[in-house]
């Protein structure tokens, strides 16, 4: 139905200052977006120069652990842990400042070795035994996805569950399983650790915000369901508590194999 102009001088002054309100409020915002990218791009500079001072002092500090000083043994290994963890920020800030992912390079994937690799890098980076992996993948399981894409994403959130299990100081298990439900292939993960802070769990995917471990960028999560919403899925926190964490990679089949 066609509207009938009826209104009054009163009511187009008021319609006036709306849009007028409106236009300033535009204007605010386009100013404060260019404010934001010029902060970016300052952020991404300082970031890179800093990086690479890290890696240089790095690899100075590294020497330091040649000395016959107890006191520098005692520090050294800190001073590295330090500058690593300082380098990786730098890094994962610039990744995240990068344009947006590339759209993923689609093919038919079998999911066992994927997975695999995966266990086995975690594997190797575990300090102890407190940690048990669990790998519950159909010999058959097949996805139409990006191998490396997926691979970052599954490798962030079982890293994840193997720092948290770790920093518990308690054993735990890391269980990662492949089903079909409907038109999806879905990914699962789940952990046996301490669960996530209920405070993080509300800002769980946003950059800088999603991350509970000291000397953590915030950037994985995001990252992650970045890259799946790029395959048209979605990332999605299952369940978390005292008794675990359980995250669901939710892909469209695309014709997969998988068998639950």
């Amino acid at each position: 139905q066609v509207i009938r102009p009826a209104a009054g001088v009163t009511e187009l002054r008021e319609a006036e200052t709306a849009l007028r309100s409106m236009q300033l409020q535009l204007t605010q915002l386009l100013r404060q977006k260019e404010r934001m990218a010029a902060l970016g791009g300052a952020v991404a500079r300082i970031s890179h120069d800093l990086r690479n001072m890290l890696t240089t002092a790095q690899l100075m500090a590294d020497r330091l652990e040649t000395s016959d000083d107890p006191a520098v043994q005692r520090t050294a290994p800190k001073l590295l842990s330090s500058l690593a963890r300082a380098a990786n920020l730098c890094e994962s800030t610039l990744a995240f400042g990068r344009a947006e992912e590339p759209a993923p390079n689609l093919a038919d994937v079998a999911l066992v070795p994927l997975v695999e690799d995966v266990i086995e890098a975690e594997r190797y980076a575990c300090e102890g035994d407190l940690v048990r992996f669990v790998m519950a993948v159909p010999p058959e399981a097949r996805a139409r996805l990006d191998a490396e894409q997926i691979y970052r994403v599954i490798a962030n959130l079982v890293r994840n569950a193997r720092q948290a299990i770790e920093a518990s100081g308690r054993a735990g298990v890391i269980r990662v399983s492949v089903s079909l439900e409907g038109n999806d292939c879905v990914i699962l993960i789940a952990d046996t650790g301490p669960g996530l802070p209920e405070k993080l769990r509300e800002t769980l995917f946003k950059p800088f915000h999603g991350t509970s471990r000291k000397g953590g960028s915030g950037l994985g999560l995001a990252i992650a369901a970045e890259l799946v919403r790029g395959h048209g899925g979605r990332l999605d926190l299952v369940q978390s508590g005292p008794g675990g964490t359980e995250f669901a990679i939710r892909l469209p089949s695309g014709g997969s194999g998988a068998a639950g």
